[in-house]
């Protein structure tokens, strides 16, 4: 994808809307691109945070647990956020593609950096998400 379709991908991702155009910019300079073959696991359960988290530009992806599927990310959505709110900073999920020619933007932040002010606003977004994840996913176990 050219820079403009990624930009676009962003601008159009619900999970993010909360933020300006500032804090988006800050988010492509702090990302990369990559294009990856169906089976390729992004994130695995139980593994400590690269201080990375993902959005979704183009395919699907598959979640899973203790190696049931739980579900699929599709569409431009977060993903890979909760890890920076868990008391371990760990995955609590694998996520990996689930589509050949699924691309995502991976976006690398320290914890310390998504604690800085110019990313407040960003964390803020993030932290809302992956309690609307965690709250969502605790009522579909129950």
């Amino acid at each position: 994808m050219d820079y403009n379709d990624v930009k676009n991908s962003l601008l159009s991702c619900d999970d993010i809307d909360g933020l300006d155009e500032t804090s988006r910019a800050l988010l492509l300079w702090h990302a990369t691109e990559e294009k990856l073959k169906e089976g390729t696991v992004i994130y695995a359960e139980d593994t400590a945070l690269d201080d990375t988290f993902g959005v979704l530009l183009r395919g699907n992806l598959a979640v899973e647990k203790a190696g049931k599927l739980l579900g699929e990310i599709s569409g431009n959505q977060v993903f890979g956020e909760m890890a920076y709110f868990t008391r371990l900073h760990s995955r609590t999920a694998t996520v990996k593609a689930g589509s050949d020619g699924a691309a995502i933007l991976r976006v690398k932040l320290s914890p310390q950096e998504l604690s800085s002010p110019r990313f407040q606003q960003l964390k803020n977004v993030l932290g809302l998400e992956a309690w609307d994840r965690f709250v969502s996913s605790s009522q579909q176990i129950s």
